[in-house]
């Protein structure tokens, strides 16, 4: 979950006065073990309206620029907010206690408004991602959360990026990459027009070199068993498998 923190002093008057060194020097740590824990995904400062800021307005088919803003703030030059922060914590509850630690830092007075972002990022972008090429299976599920740690134990997935829903309690997204390849998973959404749709007409076949290891790994996860895993006629070790949300896996592995 991604959260843009926006941070604002009490007094204004705070921001022209330098923090002490011992107080930025304090910041910076802090700033860089949370960049290394994957907490935090960037910060800085924001600049105030009078001098750093434009406003588009698009009204009746036209728009208007205002460089700087006039219609709020006047040439007070108001500041927008001390700082921001875009931050990613597996909870509301996490990033909450994140918050708690980052409005602490600031040393006065305040205020930090949290607000969860959804952001779609290229796979460029995102170290360790797995290839974005090829046919992607893109699974609904009834409890893609629940999905995803079934996978992780079953097949060793990984997960690279989740989206939650609105309503705070379903996923809209998660990335996942199983044997090298990605995975993407949801929850249901029939309000939507998107109901669950079992695994009846396709297979998630899994093309691996050590089949019994992963076919043992899954029936130990509590998927149950289709077809046993065994050498058929065509001449390669195979077995089916289906879990709990309905969806059907086959472990495919090529005798040499």
């Amino acid at each position: 979950m991604r959260f843009l923190n926006i941070m604002t002093p009490a007094d204004p008057a705070v921001n022209t006065t330098p923090p002490d060194p011992a107080h930025i020097a304090a910041m910076n740590a802090s700033i860089q073990e949370a960049v290394e824990a994957g907490a935090m995904i960037a910060t800085g400062g924001l600049g105030k309206r009078a001098t750093s800021a434009a406003r588009l307005i698009s009204k009746g088919g036209k728009i208007t620029v205002e460089d700087p803003p006039t219609s709020l703030g006047g040439g007070d030059g108001w500041m927008a907010g001390a700082g921001y922060a875009l931050t990613e914590a597996a909870s509301k509850d996490e990033a909450i206690a994140q918050a708690r630690t980052t409005l602490a830092m600031m040393g006065a007075d305040g205020m930090l408004e949290m607000i969860q972002v959804s952001e779609m990022v290229p796979a460029a972008r995102q170290p360790g991602m797995p290839p974005m090429n090829g046919v992607i299976p893109y699974l609904a599920v009834e409890g893609a959360d629940a999905a995803g740690k079934l996978y992780a134990e079953a097949f060793g997935a990984k997960e690279h990026r989740r989206m939650a829903a609105q309503d705070g309690k379903r996923l809209m997204h998660l990335h996942l990459s199983i044997n090298g390849g990605s995975l993407m998973l949801s929850d249901t959404f029939p309000e939507f027009g998107h109901p669950h749709q079992p695994s009846n007409c396709f297979t998630m076949t899994l093309v691996v070199a050590d089949g019994q290891m992963w076919w043992d790994r899954a029936v130990k996860a509590g998927l149950d068993i289709v077809s046993p895993y065994k050498k058929e006629m065509w001449g390669d070790n195979y077995g089916q498998l289906k879990d709990r949300f309905g969806v059907m896996w086959a472990i495919n592995s090529p005798v040499a």
